[in-house]
């Protein structure tokens, strides 16, 4: 068997692999990709994209329904809804290809596993093939974990796979996880005219979020006829004769029964790394793991380890961050790797969430002197104009320093404004700096200005007694 030398091989075909792959092209190494699956991984192919371009489509339905100054009746095609849904991933991918070849990047489909630290085999249509280089980079994303006694059978109980592609809208779905997947399939659903139960084993909802926007979240879909319970663990999911499927759940109040048409499970994520034998590479896994330093090496020299494949949290944006900062740190360009990466997290919906940094109670407990700034979108005019005034903007800083520590958002195109907090909290822009910015107005950053202003009690469009 002939070996094939690159400089760089890119294990993984997602948003950290193809980044990986491209940049590397970029800086001049001889880069190969190599993947047994689909060109962009679980975010394009049965994550992020269709998530969100389903997602869009609920929310223009549940928009028209709501439009005070529209007539007649609406018909909704869900069968071209998925049409858009296939086109605009087919689309994606394509475009994605072609980037890579126009940048000279080799594409090998099969799957790889180490014969030594630095040499592949990988088993490809056309025959096995070997590959080395001195750097390789594992981007194998990550694999779903349900739980004991949840099983995914596909036709009535999920995975978000499934709820992605259905054939038709179920009368009624029960979403069990209320992290950022459920709370945004809840919503989606809800907004088809599903009847749906939120489940959440923890105490509330959004758990990894600002406590105090999660429970005004939580608010907004009850009052959205979402029934939502928490504290409540599901023991099992079966389905049952008449159709349908049943689940036992463990709840505060005791044991209870719920009947439903479809049942979601959301699940956890952890690293995948399978048929790659990372043994053989001199790899050790740590708690599911493979561990890497600030530059994303592992503790075997040119091998690196990014994105869902080195654990949470689970986000594409990190996973392209991190691509970025392992090519530089290939090619030498460490002196930007040193400083820890923000990743914001967020929840796409009506309204939106989005989150970065630390909370005022997880600041105090680090030792910081904290100050606290919020603004409501009720005082901002273009949220006024959208008709869209829920929500806040919530920036955590410290008294002494004026360092942004955290921002919380929850109301219009949060997920957008949310990128100016880690911007300056990246690049170490304090509060002194973002007053000093100009904002567009009417403009929904300025949300994020007001926020700024409010932390010494100088918010301009803010009512004092706003409850």
């Amino acid at each position: 068997m002939n070996t094939h030398r690159f400089d760089l091989v890119v294990v993984g075909g997602g948003p950290g692999g193809y980044t990986s792959a491209i940049r590397g092209a970029q800086k001049g190494l001889k880069t190969i990709l190599v993947d047994h699956g689909l060109l962009g991984g679980t975010c394009l192919n049965r994550g992020c994209i269709p998530t969100k371009a389903l997602l869009e489509d609920s929310l223009m339905i549940a928009a028209a329904r709501k439009c005070t100054f529209m007539k007649g009746d609406m018909q909704v095609s869900f069968k071209r809804i998925r049409e858009r849904k296939k086109s605009l991933i087919e689309n994606s991918r394509a475009g994605i290809t072609g980037v890579l070849k126009e940048n000279g990047v080799e594409l090998l489909a099969g799957k790889a596993a180490f014969v030594s630290p630095w040499t592949l085999n990988v088993t490809a249509p056309d025959g096995d093939q070997e590959i080395e280089a001195n750097h390789i980079i594992i981007a194998t994303g990550a694999r779903a974990d349900y739980g004991t006694g949840l099983i995914v059978d596909g036709r009535t109980v999920w995975s978000t796979e499934h709820a992605l592609d259905p054939e038709s809208v179920p009368r009624s779905l029960a979403v069990v996880g209320a992290g950022n997947r459920g709370a945004e399939f809840a919503m989606m659903y809800h907004n088809f005219g599903t009847r749906v139960v939120l489940i959440e084993k923890k105490k509330r909802i959004l758990p990894c979020f600002h406590a105090e926007l999660a429970d005004r979240y939580r608010n907004v879909l009850v009052n959205r006829k979402i029934r939502v319970l928490t504290q409540t663990t599901v023991l099992s999911a079966q389905p049952i004769d008449e159709g349908g499927a049943r689940l036992t759940l463990d709840t505060a109040k005791g044991m209870e029964e719920l009947k439903v048409e479809k049942v979601l499970l959301t699940g956890t994520r952890q690293p995948s790394y399978e048929g790659l034998n990372v043994g053989v590479a001199g790899l050790e896994l740590v708690e599911g793991r493979i561990p890497s330093g600030p530059g994303m090496e592992s503790a075997v020299k040119g091998i690196y380890v990014l994105g869902d494949a080195s654990g949470p949290p689970y986000f594409a944006h990190k996973a392209i961050a991190q691509a970025v900062r392992a090519v530089d740190h290939i090619m030498g360009e460490r002196s930007s790797g040193q400083n820890p990466l923000l990743f914001p997290s967020c929840v796409y919906g009506d309204p939106e969430l989005a989150s970065v940094g630390l909370t005022e109670e997880e600041a105090s407990q680090a030792g910081r002197k904290v100050k606290v700034g919020e603004f409501r979108f009720i005082g901002n005019g273009r949220a006024g104009s959208m008709g869209k005034e829920q929500g806040e903007v919530i920036m955590v800083s410290d008294s002494g320093t004026g360092e942004v520590l955290g921002v919380h958002m929850m109301g219009p195109q949060v997920t957008e404004l949310i990128a100016l907090a880690t911007l300056a909290m990246q690049n170490g822009v304090g509060v002194v700096g973002i007053k000093k910015t100009v904002f567009p107005h009417p403009g929904l950053s300025e949300a994020f200005f007001e926020a700024a202003l409010a932390t010494d009690g100088e918010a301009i469009h803010m009512k004092i007694d706003m409850d």
